[in-house]
């Protein structure tokens, strides 16, 4: 028992060092302290390309996530927003916080690179905002399965935000090609009962027990495992693949960038 009390102070010890070495990591300078470094950017770079193009590309011409080689952002544009969104992340977003994973001056690094590449961006999103958003509603039927500020269904990913969290390129590919990467948690799951009834939707939560899915008329169903004859989880898009061919490429590109306008809060 002496032992056991013995430890308590050495145990708040390490939480309170824990909660100062976290609050440090969220706390960042106001400046760069290695702006002035020639090869700050170079080692951001193969940082970057080690633990971020996945989502912005190899040279941050953007994907999944945004392109950041524009010259703003959504999130501030100051060096210390940059080193924030870094290493606290964004929440409501993928973009994971990296505080755990780099040292303070690496994170200065990758603020480095990004603002080494701002403004190279040569993506230009050419289409008619006000034709892409009539065809996003109208002949595309978009509105079936995504919401866009409060109007629509969501089986599909909410777009409210999508301008700001994807790149012009990837919305675009994702309209042709929807199957190319799918949102995460929005994988396709089949669910047959043991009566045979078959039931189709996006995935809502899924574990070793229990499974949750929504289908295309915003039904939402939780079954036990043990009480459905079989569950099937398929990393593919509900989509149809066929929106390529029902645009012409002129209305692709208006389509494009109506979403890629699609920068607002969410309701």
């Amino acid at each position: 028992m002496a032992t056991f009390f013995a430890t308590i102070p050495v145990v708040k010890a390490l939480i309170f060092f824990a909660i100062m070495v976290a609050a440090a990591a969220a706390q960042a300078p106001k400046t760069n302290p290695l702006a002035q470094d020639p090869k700050a950017a170079e080692e951001g770079r193969v940082a970057f390309r080690g633990s971020c193009s996945l989502c912005h590309g190899i040279n941050g011409e953007g994907g999944r996530g945004p392109d950041l080689a524009v010259s703003a952002y959504a999130t501030g544009t100051s060096d210390t927003d940059l080193y924030n969104v870094i290493a606290n992340g964004v929440p409501g977003t993928d973009m994971a916080g990296f505080a755990s994973r780099f040292e303070s001056d690496d994170i200065w690094r990758l603020v480095s690179f990004v603002r080494s590449i701002a403004g190279s961006s040569s993506s230009r999103v050419a289409g008619n905002v006000g034709n892409g958003e009539r065809l996003f509603w109208g002949k595309g039927q978009c509105g079936q399965c995504h919401m866009v500020n409060g109007r629509g269904k969501r089986m599909g990913p909410e777009l409210t935000q999508v301008g700001r969290r994807r790149s012009a390129a990837y919305l675009r590919e994702s309209v042709v090609n929807p199957g190319a990467d799918i949102t995460p948690g929005f994988a396709m799951i089949t669910v047959v009962t043991k009566d045979g009834k078959k039931i189709v939707g996006t995935q809502r939560g899924y574990d070793d027990f229990s499974v949750q899915l929504m289908d295309a008329s915003e039904n939402y169903y939780s079954f036990e495992k043990s009480d459905v004859a079989s569950i099937t989880q398929e990393y593919k898009s509900l989509m149809p693949n066929t929106l390529g061919r029902l645009f012409s490429e002129s209305e692709l590109n208006d389509l494009v960038a109506y979403m890629a306008s699609l920068r607002g809060e969410r309701r």
